[in-house]
């Protein structure tokens, strides 16, 4: 008695974009920091020491929420896992061979994904709040408070 499995074909059009789109972002990425960042960080220079610090503070912050996305995206492809009870689900689009899972696997490889997308913005949440709290207290220390506020308050 052999167990037949199903298998979800490769999607060349979706591998082709996916690919197509990684490429892009990372020629975009070497091309902003070829000729983005180097203006910028004289545009940061020429600021005072509390001004620049607040803007790389923002920088990091966008950075970090730039990943609130892709957490999301992991939330909503576990639920779908765990409401279809298939791993890939129906109409879910694969770049290789996938064996589809069925049954209380598929529902644990959903629910991991969920916890996965959760515990992603739990930490971008906290270091956001962590690395704030890092600056304010350096920008109110006593050794520093007169580069930053310009006398000893």
């Amino acid at each position: 008695m052999t167990i037949e499995k199903k298998i979800v074909k490769a999607d060349r059009n979706y591998r082709r974009k996916l690919f197509s789109g990684y490429l892009v972002v990372i020629i975009l990425g070497i091309l902003s920091w070829n000729f983005i960042r180097p203006p910028f960080l004289n545009i940061l220079d020429n600021l005072p020491n509390k001004e620049r610090i607040e803007v790389k503070e923002i920088i990091v912050h966008l950075f970090l929420f730039s990943f609130i996305p892709v957490a999301i995206y992991l939330i909503a492809i576990g639920c779908r896992i765990c409401k279809y009870n298939a791993m890939p689900y129906p109409g879910m689009k694969v770049i290789r061979d996938t064996v589809v899972v069925t049954g209380r696997k598929a529902k644990l490889r959903g629910k991991s994904l969920i916890i996965l997308g959760i515990v992603v913005i739990i930490l971008l949440i906290t270091s956001m709040i962590t690395t704030h709290s890092i600056i304010l207290h350096f920008k109110q220390a006593p050794l520093f408070r007169s580069v930053f506020y310009g006398s000893s308050i």
